[in-house]
């Protein structure tokens, strides 16, 4: 349904803005793509220039901490591979929260559900972020995840959401990811 498609789109931790150079194609949203790295907001400007999309996907350098779009501006808000790295999970997940459009929907990925981590995992987890500079992990429950799986499987198993599957564009993987609720 053209009339549901997202129309502003923000890629918070866009990388080089394939995701967002993606959606600009297929569903001819305007994307604006945020990164910490100069070098991937410029190679993925240089690839949006390259298949046409300057009109439609643009990058730049911002913090997805303190974003530089006022609020409500994008109906749709997609952050992949990038909350983990967020020092303040609560301040990340308001600061999508603020820049959704009254009605929008924030699409992030997460972790299995679980309701807290086991000692142990804490233990390893820390052991990683230290090693590896990380900010500390969390738990999905902490993220303020609403029950989504169950949701996703008997969406998937129905005749349209298998030919939907099936006519999906070939190269393009298929990504299904709990959804935050604003409030």
């Amino acid at each position: 349904d053209p009339t549901k498609r997202p129309k502003g789109v923000v890629d918070v931790g866009c990388g080089i803005g394939g995701s967002s150079r993606y959606i600009a194609s297929k569903f001819g949203a305007k994307c604006q793509g945020i990164t910490l790295s100069p070098v991937q907001a410029q190679r993925a400007n240089a690839l949006a220039a390259a298949q046409g999309l300057s009109n439609k996907a643009s990058f730049q350098v911002a913090d997805a901490l303190e974003q530089p779009f006022p609020d409500g501006q994008f109906d749709l808000v997609w952050s992949m591979e990038s909350g983990e790295h967020m020092p303040d999970k609560e301040k990340f997940v308001n600061e999508l929260a603020r820049v959704t459009a009254p009605g929008g929907t924030i699409i992030i990925d997460l972790a299995p559900t679980e309701e807290s981590l086991q000692p142990w995992e804490k233990e390893l987890l820390n052991k990683i972020c230290d090693s590896f500079y990380l900010p500390a992990w969390c738990s999905t429950a902490e993220y303020y995840v609403a029950p989504f799986w169950p949701a996703v499987i008997r969406s998937v198993l129905t005749w349209k959401g298998l030919t939907s599957l099936l006519r999906s564009r070939p190269g393009f993987p298929i990504s299904i990811t709990p959804i935050i609720m604003a409030t």
